[in-house]
């Protein structure tokens, strides 16, 4: 049997929920950056060589969303999260598109970001201590800073070393 080729995944139709409020904004997947999920490697000279070594530890997850709108339930949890420490619970929402089939993708955040104002638009950045990314129901990674979670593909990378140190 021949590969199909598939045409590309495109996410469409993305909406921001913020702590578990409903829909406070739209958003352009352009306006949208998900962490990259790297581990910080270093450089050690061995044997004759340079070479560079997987250290295990995650880098820091930096996003930015963009809203297309100002919205009051933005600013009072980011002044809860100022208050409590947590940190916002920001969520995205929204559908991968590939061959006229829409995918259900949920995109969650934990971060008190910094908030980047416009006359009609909101921009919420910085660096996240949960990153948890689920498609069609299946989760691809979960990155919790805060209980030392580093799970892709449902391999907890992470886990040893909590069973180790706790």
């Amino acid at each position: 049997m021949p590969n199909i080729v598939k045409l590309p995944q495109k996410l469409v139709d993305a909406s921001v929920f913020i702590d578990g409020y409903g829909f406070v904004g739209r958003t352009d997947m352009e306006k949208i950056k998900l962490p990259d999920i790297e581990l910080i490697q270093e450089t050690i000279k061995a044997g004759g060589f340079e070479v560079d070594v997987n250290t295990g530890v995650f880098k820091k997850m930096e996003f930015e969303v963009g809203l297309k709108e100002v919205n009051e339930v933005i600013f009072n949890s980011y002044s809860n999260a100022l208050k409590n420490g947590n940190g916002m619970a920001i969520s995205i929402k929204a559908s991968l598109l590939q061959e006229g089939k829409k995918i259900p993708v949920v995109i969650d955040f934990r971060a008190i970001p910094t908030i980047g104002n416009g006359f009609d638009e909101t921009t919420l950045k910085g660096t996240t201590t949960l990153f948890k990314y689920v498609v069609d129901g299946k989760e691809l990674c979960l990155l919790d800073s805060k209980y030392m979670i580093g799970k892709i593909a449902g391999v907890d990378h992470l886990e040893s070393l909590r069973n180790h140190i706790m």
